[in-house]
């Protein structure tokens, strides 16, 4: 079962997901929208208009958007507050790259039950060291260089590749492969994108 801090839940979401990023019009969208701006089909209860019909409306990238819980965490950070709608849309982007870390790693390891404790260590101090930014006061979090924990998560979960290939399990068993594990998305915004780090050469 997945940690329930990192499953989407839009029941308890102020539809982040509609407000903080960007996107330009593409396959995956019908229209240009500005970060921070609402979608037009987002409705005044915060609930999509066009849900049942978002992927024949152009809308597929909605469809496969996941926030892995980052949306409902934000939107709990910032209850009762007013006027810090900028903040928290930044505040939700850079949760979602810290989330989907956790995801990765979490989900993982449920693969090797068998691994040896420095496999399990290296993996259990890599979500240890995540969950302490998701946790961290706004304005650190927002502040926080997420490159060494991207760079942590890739080194946990090229360690779970090797010990599914010891035992001849495809690594497609992997929730994500090594050398994709998360890049800050293209749509999203210009200061969460300052999150993003460069890609590491996990050649041998």
């Amino acid at each position: 079962m997945r940690r329930p801090d990192l499953i989407a839940d839009c029941s308890n979401c102020a539809a982040l997901c509609c407000v903080a990023p960007s996107f330009d019009t593409s396959e995956d969208f019908a229209i240009d929208k500005a970060a921070g701006a609402h979608c037009p089909h987002e409705t005044v209860e915060h609930r999509c208009a066009i849900h049942a019909e978002r992927e024949a409306l152009g809308f597929s990238g909605c469809v496969i958007y996941e926030c892995y819980g980052a949306g409902p965490h934000a939107t709990r950070r910032f209850a009762g507050s007013s006027g810090l709608d900028a903040e928290r849309n930044e505040v939700f982007l850079v949760l979602r790259v810290v989330h989907e870390l956790l995801w990765q790693l979490t989900e993982a390891v449920k693969l090797i039950p068998n691994a040896t404790p420095e496999v399990l260590a290296q993996i259990a101090s890599a979500v240890a060291a995540l969950d302490a930014v998701a946790h961290e006061p706004t304005a650190s979090l927002l502040a926080a260089d997420l490159c060494p924990h991207q760079a942590a998560a890739r080194a946990a979960l090229q360690r779970v590749a090797q010990a599914l290939s010891s035992e001849r399990l495809p690594k497609r068993h992997l929730p994500v492969l090594p050398d994709a594990t998360l890049r800050t998305r293209p749509h999203e915004s210009p200061v969460a994108r300052t999150h993003a780090c460069a890609p590491h050469d996990t050649r041998e």
